[in-house]
């Protein structure tokens, strides 16, 4: 499956569970939401974040018996919100993801 078909199921799942979300009037309204929607996704990024932090505390600085082993759950669970959150940015720009992606990749060939 591409990353069209997916931003198309997180939408359409995004617009029967919050129909209210998603009714936008107006720029102001557009950026409301994105506003909402990167807060949310920086949100997710500090939880998984929060997690990897208490184990390289646990691993490398010996404070505590946490171990990615106990937690490596929660990240992918966390990482996925985060992944939810940006197939739902793409869909809101209406932007086509895979094909951002590939342009990045290429500059970032010649960048690095």
């Amino acid at each position: 499956m591409d990353l069209e078909k997916l931003v198309e199921i997180q939408i359409e799942f995004s617009r029967r569970k919050f129909p209210r979300f998603w009714r936008i009037d107006d720029e102001r309204d557009l950026a409301l939401r994105l506003e909402y929607l990167t807060n949310a996704l920086a949100g997710e990024v500090g939880e998984a974040a929060n997690l990897v932090k208490k184990v390289v505390r646990s691993v490398v600085y010996g404070h505590g018996d946490l171990r990615l082993e106990d937690v490596r759950r929660e990240v992918e669970e966390e990482i996925t919100d985060v992944f939810i959150y940006v197939l739902t940015i793409a869909g809101l720009l209406g932007m086509d993801l895979e094909k951002a992606y590939f342009e990045k990749l290429e500059k970032n060939e010649k960048r690095f």
